[in-house]
């Protein structure tokens, strides 16, 4: 029976010390925002929690994790203007060759930029799967436009 309590008392501790202390709240309020898909927002509270200690865990692995997210989201709102772009200039008239020249560069952007993505096993899945899916687009697209031309 003493050990149980003991044990019960030593949980209730560990609960009042991590949500009494700033770090470790902020920690877990990021993990939050992380699965919520709110990377910017988790980035900033992980960072906050690791700014007040260096030796948090939770907030460096939240801080790297919405860093790396961070990077895969911006990957693809800039691949979606490339692609707005691309739509345009495919929708006018004539064509020029600055033109031509213009959308091969957003696709070999959009290509490479893929290749260059940091990865991580902790990436959201869905983030992973629209990159992957733009990344298959740009290069059905490129070979469509430039791999019988050239």
């Amino acid at each position: 029976m003493k050990k149980i309590l003991f044990f019960f008392f030593l949980i209730l501790l560990i609960i009042l010390y991590t949500f009494l202390n700033d770090s470790y709240r902020y920690s877990i309020e990021a993990k939050a925002f992380y699965s919520m898909g709110k990377y910017e927002k988790a980035y900033k509270l992980a960072n906050e929690a690791y700014e007040l200690n260096r030796y948090n865990k939770m907030a460096f692995t939240i801080l790297t994790q919405s860093k790396i997210a961070l990077v895969w989201e911006n990957f693809i709102k800039q691949s979606n203007e490339y692609f707005i772009k691309i739509e345009s200039i495919s929708n006018k008239e004539t064509i020029t060759k600055d033109d031509k020249l213009r959308i091969k560069m957003m696709l070999e952007i959009i290509i490479g930029e893929y290749n260059n993505l940091p990865h991580s096993k902790l990436l959201n899945k869905s983030l992973a799967k629209q990159a992957l899916k733009i990344q298959k687009k740009a290069k059905e697209l490129y070979n469509g436009i430039f791999k019988k031309t050239t």
